[in-house]
């Protein structure tokens, strides 16, 4: 029998302002394309993260799960084997940590917010071992 592999996923986010999205996304290293022509889809892409920009018709509608359950501490959890290297990245690009980064044996995460309210969590391996604590 045959096993099924799911390789990647793509989060819808609802967003304030679609140029300032993409902009923000694409100064943290993601790139940007319009995919369809009838209904045009922005994606911002880094690796196997994929986020699909939709313009809010209103800019309250844009209400992260985040925002409004403090114990969700995320709206999209992405994997890597670089939580360090990543969060070096978003200190340097002054972007804004919301938990963390938090260096462990087992598994380690940071949380940054973007400019919609979104809060992802990357969360893994980290390549500096002269991080984690004993």
């Amino acid at each position: 029998m045959t096993e099924i592999n799911i390789n990647g996923s793509s989060f819808v986010l609802l967003v304030k302002n679609l140029e300032q999205t993409i902009q923000f996304y694409s100064e943290l290293g993601f790139k940007h394309e319009v995919i369809g022509e009838k209904v045009p889809h922005h994606h911002v892409s880094r690796g196997k993260l994929t986020l699909i920009l939709v313009e809010a018709r209103h800019e309250d509608e844009v209400k992260p799960i985040s925002s409004s359950y403090q114990e969700q501490y995320f709206d999209v959890y992405c994997y890597t084997n670089a939580v360090d290297l990543l969060t070096s990245e978003f200190i340097d690009k002054k972007v804004t940590i919301v938990r963390g980064p938090n260096y462990d044996e087992f598994w380690s995460e940071v949380t940054i917010r973007d400019i919609n309210g979104y809060q992802i969590t990357f969360g893994g391996g980290i390549v500096d071992k002269e991080l984690i604590l004993s």
